[in-house]
């Protein structure tokens, strides 16, 4: 079969003067319409709280959202230190590849996320977002391997941490692809990265710890046994709390294969969604952007169905036991699907990616 070639989708050209605005929208030869030129800033948001249509209404300015990051500081150098501390030996290195933990990361959220966030959240001070931005600091654990017997022995390296009164476990989000829902317990449990018993047994060492210290009034850990994600990711989503910091911090767990893919569908939701996104990746966003437009609501239908089934094609992935620490090869994804154009194969797309990534550090 030959597929047609595609040198790039091309951009709007529009001219504005004092007395009239002209564009032209020229098509592919795919039928996707390319974007209209924004003449306005306009107020609206979607239809979700993530979907962010104007930056001109609600949240905080960018000015107050430094300040906020740096408050924010302090914790995520308490987080790094505790999550090394914690976790660090089990990290897989060229002497020990087969420890479980493929990296450990971390990460404070950046001023213009919190603008965004605080737009869609409608938190409009400085006092509100540091009451209720969870994921103001953040980490991530990635698994080399992520069968459950693996990830329950590192997320057992929390219950002693627990037990002592050194951490609390506020909440538990077990992340499960939306096309599970219907499926049979068993059938669900598959895509899981612990079992429910497990998160069952971290629940319980936090309860019992907290009727310890009789307590006023009861307290109950948070428990999603069953979040489905609409793009189909699976992870585990923990918030954590250090006594005596008012504010919780995030803590992610996933599989190497499912974050391969994860950093760039990372991208492709703030492209999709209106969200900010660094310059550096503009040849990404000149692809995947006019998939917004109206007249190409068959083709984003399409994507983000071929987006879901990709997450799947990860997440039954057999793990790699030989992955190499300090030299690996580019992830592949599942082909493209849908009879989209070739230019959307997120093989392809990731190759983009990681191109104006590369050309950014030799810039700088």
């Amino acid at each position: 079969m030959i597929i047609p070639k595609i040198n790039g989708l091309r951009a709007f050209q529009a001219t504005n003067n004092s007395s009239n605005t002209t564009a032209s929208y020229p098509q592919t030869n795919y039928g996707l319409i390319m974007p209209r030129p924004l003449l306005k800033d306009t107020v609206s948001f979607g239809a979700t709280a993530k979907m962010l249509e104007s930056r001109a209404m609600g949240g905080v300015s960018l000015g107050v959202a430094r300040s906020i990051s740096k408050a924010a500081e302090p914790l995520q150098n308490k987080v790094k230190t505790f999550m090394q501390e914690t976790f660090g030996e089990m990290v897989a290195t060229k002497l020990n590849p087969k420890n479980p933990i493929y990296k450990i990361c971390d990460r404070g959220k950046t001023p213009k996320s919190i603008v965004e966030k605080s737009a869609t959240r409608q938190y409009n001070c400085k006092a509100e977002v540091l009451d209720f931005m969870t994921d103001l600091n953040g980490a991530k654990i990635v698994m080399r391997d992520g069968r459950k017997k693996y990830v329950e022995k590192v997320l057992s390296r929390f219950l002693i941490p627990i037990e002592k009164g050194e951490i609390e476990l506020i909440e538990i989000e077990n992340k499960r692809p939306k096309t599970t829902a219907k499926m049979k317990r068993t059938a669900k449990e598959q895509y899981d990265y612990a079992s429910i018993d497990f998160l069952e047994k971290m629940v319980r060492a936090q309860e019992e710890k907290w009727e310890s210290l009789d307590l006023k009034e009861p307290r109950r850990v948070r428990f999603d046994m069953s979040d489905l994600t609409d793009v189909n990711y699976s992870a585990i989503h923990f918030l954590f709390k250090f006594p005596g910091e008012s504010r919780p911090f995030e803590l992610m767990l996933m599989g190497k294969d499912v974050h391969d893919l994860k950093e760039l569908d990372d991208k492709l939701f703030k492209i999709l969604n209106n969200k900010d996104i660094d310059k550096k990746y503009k040849p990404l966003v000149d692809i995947v952007k006019p998939l917004t437009e109206p007249g190409n609501k068959e083709y984003l239908e399409k994507f983000n169905q071929y987006r879901g089934d990709a997450f799947i094609f990860q997440r039954e992935k057999e793990p790699n036991v030989f992955v190499d620490v300090e030299d690996e090869a580019p992830a592949y994804f599942l082909p493209l699907k849908y009879n989209l154009p070739p230019v959307y194969d997120l093989n392809n797309l990731n190759r983009i990616m990681l191109e104006c990534e590369n050309h950014a550090k030799k810039r700088k």
